[in-house]
């Protein structure tokens, strides 16, 4: 989510989107529907969720726990079931940070708690999946599936790709990187690092027409979407639920098949856990929030309500995949 191009991009935060149907799978998010009394929202309720929140560094001097095992303990009381750790970026100081592999061990750069399988444990013994990401950009594409790779090797849940200004337009480069990664997954999967259950994800815009991103290709390779619906910088603020259905039908429209994951930012303080709830309701029981930051604004995140198993579908939600297989 953050790019070295700091005036390239938007602060990421993210709640998700997903769309549900039937009963039971393997993550124990079971699902039934009610009717609701407008035609285009459909309550649906959970068995369980897998709400995320977001890490850029760990040892930020402004961060509320400063340490993976502090961090562990903060989350696990809140409720939090999902955490998407950097572990790299294309971008930032790269060539002296490059992923390397010796045996066993991976060195990540100023990334190195993050490639530490002990820092990944602890949020494992507290019921919580981590789930690394990285920045992306053109070029260096091996160096790229590099960081793929050190994320199953060190026991990741999964992975986020972060795409977006360097790709937007730019339909061939995107599918040599989607491809590339797709490949190196598959690789990780037939060395037996990681199984089918190891997930690819991609983060970009809230408003991809705007980027002329490809969605289409990101579908073809991705699990799943993960937009950035930034109410916080672009939205509608007093019409939440209207601005994440327009981000789920544009990207449908663009030909989004996988299930899209919405993301909330929360850089500015501006939604309160009352908003971010609400947001959360539209989003899915997969939703996660950009970022666990500073003490300021911690309160707000504190208050939401991490235990949320009613959501709200429109009409171009999209919740299945291949971790939630009952929520279609």
């Amino acid at each position: 989510m953050i790019n070295s191009k700091l005036n390239a991009i938007l602060f990421a935060a993210i709640f998700l989107s997903a769309c549900g149907g039937g009963s039971g799978d393997q993550n124990g998010i079971g699902t039934k529907e009610t009717p609701s009394s407008t035609s285009d929202e459909v309550i649906t309720q959970v068995s369980s969720n897998k709400l995320g929140a977001w890490l850029w560094y760990i040892d930020e001097a402004s961060l509320v726990k400063g340490d993976h095992e502090s961090m562990a303990n903060y989350l696990a009381e809140m409720g939090v079931k999902r955490v998407f750790i950097k572990i790299h970026d294309i971008n930032y100081n790269y060539q002296a940070n490059a992923i390397s592999f010796n045996g066993d061990s991976v060195s990540c750069g100023v990334w190195q708690d993050a490639c530490e399988p002990a820092n990944l444990q602890f949020y494992k013994d507290k019921g919580i999946e981590p789930w690394a990401w990285t920045y992306n950009d053109i070029g260096e594409t091996q160096s790229q599936t590099d960081m793929l790779y050190a994320a199953a090797k060190v026991g990741y849940s999964g992975y986020v790709m972060d795409i977006e200004v360097e790709f937007d337009g730019k339909r061939d480069a995107l599918e040599t990187l989607m491809l590339a990664h797709r490949d190196k997954l598959n690789q990780a999967i037939n060395e037996g690092l990681i199984d089918e259950s190891f997930l690819l994800g991609v983060t970009t815009w809230g408003n991809p027409s705007d980027h002329s991103m490809a969605i289409d290709i990101i579908d073809g390779y991705a699990d799943f979407h993960m937009p950035q619906t930034y109410i916080e910088k672009w939205g509608t603020q007093n019409d939440i639920k209207g601005t994440i259905a327009q981000g789920d039908c544009e990207y449908k429209n663009l030909g989004a098949t996988k299930p899209i994951w919405h993301i909330v930012s929360h850089e500015d303080a501006i939604l309160d856990s009352d908003k971010l709830d609400e947001f959360i309701e539209y989003a899915g029981p997969n939703a996660s929030i950009w970022r666990i930051h500073t003490a300021e604004l911690a309160t707000d995140i504190e208050q939401v309500n991490w235990q949320q198993l009613n959501y709200k579908k429109n009409d171009c939600s999209q919740w299945s995949s291949k971790a939630d297989a009952a929520i279609s």
